[in-house]
């Protein structure tokens, strides 16, 4: 799906991707929920969250409830998937 880049601007605070802060304890329930699509384990064994250029709120949203420590959450990001302020993964965010 491409985005007229002359409607960006409308779209600000409603493109939003999953995020995975410091809670993330490894469990990998997350992977499982959405078969590894939106979901990987890092170096360390902690959840990342794949590039994707849509999330499938359904699954997302499953696999946000079912995080045993609530470590994942939905987050305003940018056209390139980025979070805003810097944010990165496993960092908390409010």
């Amino acid at each position: 799906m491409n985005i007229d880049p002359t409607k960006l601007d409308a779209l600000k605070g409603l493109l939003k991707k999953p995020h995975v802060n410091s809670l993330c304890i490894w469990c990998t329930v997350c992977v499982s929920v959405t078969s590894g699509e939106y979901f990987n384990l890092d170096g360390d064994g902690l959840s990342t969250v794949s590039h994707c250029d849509k999330y499938d709120q359904e699954l997302v949203d499953d696999a946000i409830a079912s995080c045993p420590v609530h470590a994942i959450s939905w987050q305003p990001c940018d056209k390139t998937g980025k979070y805003p302020d810097g944010i990165t993964e496993h960092e908390d965010v409010t």
